[in-house]
């Protein structure tokens, strides 16, 4: 609980009566000693006089030793104020007579002589004072008269002196409080009404209070130093409410300005997201038939030249569409709208896939490109799989471009620092990098220098995007480097839980894993591989080699060194296994015998493991001829599946890639059709385009949606079929009511992948029919891709009946595009003209008819991205195209054999 203040005024008083007090104890206390003093000299001296008179009236009985005179001579100290006791001694101290009260305290009696100064304290504490005399006689000291006095009164004198004293106070201080009041209130009264004021202003924020004091005192400088301050306050409140009002005016200008740049700033994202995306659909549109014709291809039955060949078209069209989202990626980065999915990952099929892509490039430059696992069979990381591809599809890429001899190893491993994450460490023996640069190594449009940007191009976006796409997946991308001294980058991402990263016990072999020495890009991989199985390791010429393979379980041969190893003949002994670069056909060799088996480069840690595994265990090294379906696709023969496209050629395709999965899909051209068909039969799944005419898919969606909703039937599920990957199209299938999306162009993988996700349990997926026979492709003409339509006979199971209706639907709509086309063109109607361009140049895509395609896709930039209209040559070259594409893809397509390279 707090006390009440106490005012000044109060104080004040208080402390002046503190002063008088203390100033009457002081005065009190000096007049008390003095009279102490007084007293006591007065008494000594009294006490003194009386003794010498006492002892000259006994001179002369002491002198006979009367007794009685003397006693009768003392009798008369009755009549001496303050004398209580006298006795006469003779010289030797005896008493010859004495009167008066004898008892007495030992030690109480003061003995006090002559001219000395009595203690008053000592004088307090005692209640007699003791003098002497000598008696003389006749000049002859004759005894001693000692004469006691009382001296208890001097407590009760000092008692009345105080008390006195004391009232005289208790008056002096009435009459100063009484006084202190009043000059105190005069002295206040300025203090009270400033403290007022002062208290009001704080209440009430009215700052107009003013004193106006004209004292010339402390006080007074009080009273106008706070004027001034009020004065300051009201002066400081003005300006702050001017520049208020002139704040308000200017933060309105600057909101203008600032929406005004910021109308600017979106109408530049936008422009920017329309580009993207427009550029986007355009590259994706015609990517979607040539990746599903390669992958479709590459999954037919194949010789394994052939096959990995397929392979890299496939790998190559999936790193183009990795560079154009690359850019996309960017874009979401900076926006903050990237995401990642976390799925189990293989990363040693992770690794050999990126082996695999650019291998050819690691040939091309003389360099080894090799991985080195480290991990048990089986293991798997929690990682996106796109963007762990894109990652370390990026690393290697780099890692290539700046090394100039040597070569490139990509290692998998369990992470030293952490026993429940697999480290990715990509490591080149090129150029390096400074220390001084590492720093800002990873930041976007960064490279070391530009002399690098110079000599070995790029834009120094990929390392900032790798480091971003790791950081989403839970690792962080590291470099260590130095300059000459090549490079390593590296990061680690979980374990999936379940997964050991404890490797099984590795089997011994008693015989030696050999090379020739004239393999110098084996040395690498044969020596991990060899260390994992324990291998007895030898470095052979070749003239050495059949004595090798005699006692040797395995024998490694780089055909760099083949006019040496034609030597090696057919002699029984170990297993010879021959490395060739990518695109080289050696099979001569197999047929030989002088060879069990033939690996190509980029080598993979699995094959070798595998091949080592089969010497091991004494089983066959020698591969399959066989081809085997590289993709393990699904069917659903009892699926009821509706696709949705305007493009006559697009429906095609999409039906012949749902043919490939077991489905008879149904079509329909517009939005329109898509609702009638929807009404009249049931499906388990719709694939509608987005852009249509009429009525586009998106509609078409939320009409049926509406329709479901009123008549409660239950929802079917619809996969929107769109390039757009970015801007606004690109989630415009989410607020439709879609239930996803499958982007252009898409793969046979993923057409299944989205079947398997979208399609109910009851439409069961079946395993995969045997792969049909291959067929040789033709070379590449000026007009006319005849892969394509080689790539839609294999879709369609060999069946050219297919071919034929793709085909004719291509002859018959593509001179009504010529029509559109030409019209809109007349009347300078750029928007029908794009449009039209971009139908002509969708179906030529699909059929393959390259130099159409390429033609309306310039008619359409120019249109739709440049806003103007194209040139008439532009124009009026395209009947020619046309028809000249018609010709070959019938001739194709009846004939199934490459037309003449004409010369355009």
């Amino acid at each position: 609980m707090l006390r009440k203040p106490v005012s000044i005024r109060v104080k004040f008083v208080m402390a002046v009566s503190l002063a008088i007090l203390v100033a009457q104890a002081v005065v009190a206390g000096v007049f008390a000693w003095r009279d102490m003093g007084l007293y006591a000299r007065t008494k000594q001296e009294t006490l003194y006089a009386a003794a010498q008179s006492i002892a000259a009236a006994v001179a002369e009985p002491a002198r006979r030793r009367d007794a009685d005179g003397a006693y009768r001579a003392l009798r008369a100290i009755g009549a001496i104020p303050g004398a209580s006791y006298v006795r006469l001694e003779d010289l030797h101290g005896a008493p010859l007579a004495e009167t008066g009260r004898t008892e007495q305290l030992v030690g109480d009696a003061i003995q006090s002589e002559p001219g000395r100064e009595i203690d008053r304290f000592q004088l307090l504490r005692s209640r007699t004072l003791e003098v002497a005399a000598p008696v003389v006689e006749s000049g002859t000291a004759v005894g001693r008269l000692v004469l006691v006095g009382d001296v208890s009164d001097l407590p009760k004198r000092l008692t009345d002196a105080m008390t006195l004293m004391a009232w005289g106070a208790l008056g002096a201080l009435v009459l100063a409080v009484v006084l202190a009041g009043r000059m105190l209130g005069r002295m206040t009264r300025p203090l009270t009404d400033l403290a007022g004021a002062m208290t009001r202003v704080g209440a009430t924020h009215d700052y107009n209070v003013t004193m106006n004091s004209a004292r010339g005192d402390e006080i007074g400088v009080l009273v106008r130093g706070f004027d001034k301050m009020l004065g300051e306050i009201r002066q400081r409140n003005a300006e702050l409410a001017a520049h208020r009002d002139r704040l308000e005016i200017e933060v309105a200008d600057r909101t203008a300005d600032y929406r005004r740049a910021m109308e600017l700033a979106e109408d530049a994202n936008r422009s920017k997201s329309d580009f993207l995306a427009t550029m986007s659909h355009e590259i994706r549109t015609p990517m979607n038939g040539v990746l599903v014709m390669a992958e479709m291809l590459a999954a037919s039955e194949l010789p394994p030249r052939a096959r990995k060949n397929a392979d890299v078209i496939v790998r190559s069209g999936q790193t183009l569409l990795a560079i154009i989202n690359d850019i996309l990626d960017f874009s979401k980065i900076e926006a903050g709208k990237l995401d990642v999915e976390t799925l189990p990952v293989d990363p040693v099929e992770a690794a050999e896939d990126v082996l695999r892509l650019f291998g050819d490039r690691a040939q091309s430059k003389g360099l080894d490109l090799a991985d080195r696992v480290q991990l048990p069979r089986g293991t798997t990381v929690d990682a996106d799989p796109v963007r762990l591809a894109q990652v370390l599809s990026n690393l290697v890429n780099n890692a290539l471009k700046f090394t100039e001899s040597g070569g490139v190893t990509l290692e998998i491993e369990s992470d030293p620092a952490d026993a429940g994450r697999v480290r990715f460490s990509v490591v080149d023996t090129g150029i390096g990098i400074a220390e001084d640069k590492l720093d800002g190594i990873f930041g976007a449009f960064t490279q070391a220098d530009q002399s690098t940007t110079r000599k070995f191009g790029g834009t120094g976006l990929g390392l900032a995007i790798a480091r971003r796409l790791v950081a989403a997946m839970g690792g962080n991308l590291k470099v260590s480097s130095a300059a000459g001294q090549g490079a390593r980058f590296y990061f680690s991402l979980p374990v999936t839980r379940g997964c050991s990263l404890t490797d099984a016990p590795r089997l011994a072999a008693p015989g030696a894993c050999a090379r020739l020495r004239r393999g110098r890009r084996l040395r690498r991989p044969f020596a991990h591989c060899a260390r994992r199985r324990r291998f007895r390791r030898r470095e052979l010429r070749a003239r050495s080699a059949r004595r090798a393979r005699a006692r040797a379980r395995l024998v490694f041969v780089d055909l760099e060194g083949l006019p040496e190893t034609a030597r090696l003949g057919v002699a029984s002994g170990g297993a010879i296994v021959a490395v060739s670069g990518l695109g080289e056909a050696p099979d001569r060799l197999l047929e030989d015998g002088r060879v069990d088996r033939i690996i190509q480069r980029p080598l993979a840690s699995s094959e070798t493991r595998s091949i080592a595994d089969a010497a091991v265990e004494g089983r066959s090294i020698a591969a399959s001829q066989k081809a085997a379906a590289r993709s393990q696709l699904p069917r659903f023969p009892d699926a009821r599946v509706l696709v949705v496209d305007d493009g006559a050629v697009n429906r095609e395709v999409a039906a012949e890639a749902l043919k490939r999965l077991g489905i008879a899909a149904d079509l329909a051209n517009d939005g329109v059709e898509a609702v009638a068909a929807v009404k009249a039969k049931t499906y388990d799944l719709v694939l509608m385009d987005g852009s249509m005419p009429e009525m586009d898919g998106y509609e078409a969606t939320r009409a049926i949606r509406a329709r479901e909703a009123e008549t409660g039937l239950a929802p079917i599920k619809i996969v929107a079929l769109t390039a757009h990957v970015v801007g606004a199209a690109a989630n415009a299938w989410r607020e439709a009511g879609m239930d996803g999306v499958l982007h252009k162009p898409y793969t046979l993988a993923a057409l299944a992948h989205c079947l398997s996700e979208h399609l109910s349990s009851s439409t069961h997926a079946v395993p995969p029919e045997e792969a049909p026979p291959p067929e040789e492709a033709p070379e590449e003409v000026a007009d006319v891709n005849p892969k394509v339509i080689a790539g839609l006979r294999e879709m369609s199971g060999g069946d050219n009946a297919a071919v034929m209706r793709i085909v004719g639907l291509y002859c018959s709509h593509a001179p009504q595009s010529l029509t559109a086309i030409a019209t809109a063109f007349e009347r300078g109607d750029r928007t029908a003209l794009g449009a039209a361009a971009h139908a002509l140049k969708s179906m030529s895509a699909n059929i393959g008819a390259v130099a159409v395609y390429t033609a309306a896709q310039a008619i359409e930039r120019a249109c739709r991205l440049d806003m103007r209209l194209p040139e008439a040559e532009e124009v009026t070259r395209l009947p020619a195209l046309v028809e000249s594409a018609v010709a070959e893809v019938r001739r194709l397509a009846e004939e199934g054999a490459p037309p003449a390279r004409r010369a355009l």
